[in-house]
């Protein structure tokens, strides 16, 4: 490990901890080795989820690639290489990923959501930079550069719309029906996607192992993407269907730093400050992911609202980035506050009333149901019996929450 200065030492620890944490939501597979799960393999949905895989494999890459020579590289660049395989196997014949896999690789996705398209290829590509800078074998080399190109393919044909100069999208990241257009995230998703196949190709010895195309569409997209959600000096989260600048505040504003551009530093942190002020829970802290006008259809609640403690968490490593530590700090603090005795965190929290309000006004009339499948929103054809599953877990999963409620309002 080297000479280390206290600090790095508390950092190694801490990452070692938070892996074993990540290793909980592992299951060993006979022929990719350590799949990466969206929860715990005997939770509600033991399933790969692309958009999940490709935040913790951002993870991976930093830690298997650091100087720092880190306790956990070794585990991080296990699960790397076995997502990328796991992914490059999945990938259909038209060349798209969709919401969710089994172990197996049976496609279980219910909703449309494009963006997984991005964090396949995303996904593909960190494992591929991190083994070329670890100077470790790649078995089976071509068929990756073909999944990529492939993928890449589908997104540009497909998914872009040229004379519009972006993405299109039914949902993403909220599953919801409010994201359909033209939205912020997904369009950093795709930037970010040719990105990497842009360093893919910039790193290896053999030309046109990406298609010209696809790097020439990357250099003319990539400054262009962000002019095309910039409104009133800041990020917006959507262009509508049919034109209508969507201004309201959501998590998504942080799109462009998630995926790593900062080329408009200051309308980002205007887009910080916008969504802190309106998005802060005033009786829980930390920030919600968007506003809860449950009454709008096209917004769902899930279980009563409140804030999400992975998305206050990019809001903490913006500003650690942004040099105000003693905010990211702050903020980290309140997300520990709420870690179990095994260190997990809660995807998001509500209280006992917003809870019992969510169960009176939406679940239990059937709105939520319609809310959740909206055929509009739906994959074609997608068998019942998956909805069925699906509404089950749901109705499982809120009695669970029904009992075991802790936050009582005075």
């Amino acid at each position: 490990m080297g000479n280390r200065t206290k600090e790095l030492d508390k950092l190694n620890d801490q990452l070692s901890e938070q892996m074993e944490i990540i290793l909980k939501c592992t299951i060993e597979n006979k022929k990719y080795g350590k799949l990466l799960l969206a929860s715990p393999p005997t939770s509600r949905y033991p399933y790969v989820y692309p958009r999940d895989t490709n935040c913790a494999t951002q993870l991976m890459r930093r830690l298997a690639g650091s100087t720092n020579d880190y306790d956990c590289r070794e585990q991080a660049f296990e699960i790397l290489k076995s997502m990328a395989y796991f992914m490059k196997d999945c990938i259909s014949p038209e060349g798209s990923w969709g919401q969710r896999y089994s172990l197996d690789g049976e496609n279980k996705s219910i909703y449309k959501q494009e963006d997984n398209v991005a964090h396949g290829i995303a996904i593909i590509c960190n494992y591929l930079l991190t083994a070329r800078f670890l100077k470790r074998p790649v078995e089976n080399m071509d068929d990756f550069f073909v999944c990529i190109n492939k993928a890449l393919d589908y997104s540009y044909t497909v998914l872009y719309e040229k004379e519009l100069n972006l993405f299109y999208s039914t949902t993403s990241i909220h599953e919801s029906a409010m994201e359909e257009g033209y939205t912020c995230w997904v369009n950093f998703s795709f930037l970010y996607a040719y990105s990497l196949a842009n360093e893919v190709a910039d790193k290896k010895d053999k030309k046109n192992i990406i298609r010209p195309e696809f790097l020439n569409f990357r250099h003319q997209f990539l400054y262009s993407v962000s002019e095309l959600f910039i409104g009133d000096d800041r990020y917006i989260r959507r262009t509508a269907p049919d034109g209508t600048r969507d201004m309201r505040p959501d998590f998504t504003l942080l799109s462009p730093f998630y995926f790593g551009f900062l080329h408009y530093k200051t309308q980002m942190e205007n887009s910080v400050r916008y969504l802190e002020k309106q998005l802060w829970d005033p009786e829980l802290g930390m920030i919600m992911r968007y506003l809860p006008f449950y009454k709008d259809f096209s917004t769902h609640v899930h279980a009563g609202n409140g804030p999400w403690l992975q998305y206050t968490a990019v809001l903490a490593q913006f500003h650690y980035w942004n040099g105000n530590i003693y905010r990211g700090d702050e903020l980290l603090g309140m997300i520990d506050s709420y870690k179990n005795e095994k260190g997990e965190i809660p995807e998001h929290l509500s209280t006992c009333q917003r809870f019992e309000e969510f169960m009176e006004r939406e679940w239990n009339p059937g709105i939520d149901f319609q809310k959740e499948f909206y055929k509009p929103i739906l994959l074609e054809n997608v068998e019942f019996d998956k909805i069925l599953e699906e509404a089950n877990n749901m109705h499982k999963s809120y009695y669970e929450t029904g009992k075991s409620c802790i936050i009582r309002d005075d």
